[in-house]
């Protein structure tokens, strides 16, 4: 597999990426994928990986990069990782990255996780996404922002606009098909 087959496993998020917010909507915030992603990315170049959900695992995206340079401990360098716990870790982590001139991608892992909490009151959770969106929106002028996050789970189906917020931020917005319901039966009929 070459590097640009790499990036082809998130269409249409193909490399290099235009400075644009690209919004990934799928079971597990498509957390292979984006690792996929990111990996392709450091091979080229220096970047941000905010993580909002605990979705990242450095040691699948050496595996990724492995195969593609000589020197493996270089392209790791070239991420920057932080992650996030709460809602509002994850507007601080947004700020703090707005500050700093950013030179390459910014890639932000699950970012509805956190705001799904039941102990953050919905208006709150709304106005630290505003927030993270409105400076989202800024970093996007610079440099390409790449979102992941999941369905709203039913448990929190009241946090719905959360997800529509999200969406109608987007410049670019994929999302993975809908998996199709088993028809079959778990275990047939013995007579």
């Amino acid at each position: 597999m070459i590097v640009g087959q790499l990036t082809n496993v998130l269409l249409p998020f193909e490399t290099p990426l235009p400075p644009k917010r690209f919004l990934a909507i799928g079971a597990h915030a498509l957390s292979e994928r984006m690792l996929q992603l990111v990996s392709a990315l450091a091979l080229r170049q220096s970047m941000t990986v905010l993580d909002c959900g605990n979705r990242s695992n450095m040691y699948a995206v050496a595996r990724l990069i492995r195969p593609y340079t000589a020197d493996p401990v270089s392209v790791m360098r070239n991420i920057r990782l932080s992650r996030a716990f709460t809602c509002y870790q994850v507007l601080a982590m947004i700020q703090a990255t707005a500050r700093h001139p950013m030179s390459g991608p910014l890639v932000l892992l699950d970012l509805l996780a956190t705001f799904l909490d039941e102990d953050v009151k919905l208006k709150d959770s709304q106005r630290l996404l505003a927030h993270s969106l409105d400076l989202l929106t800024q970093l996007s002028h610079q440099v390409p922002v790449v979102i992941s996050t999941r369905p709203i789970p039913s448990i929190a189906e009241n946090r719905n606009i959360l997800l529509e917020e999200l969406k109608a931020c987007a410049d670019v917005c994929w999302e993975e098909p809908l998996p199709l319901p088993n028809t079959q039966k778990v275990q047939l009929e013995l007579f």
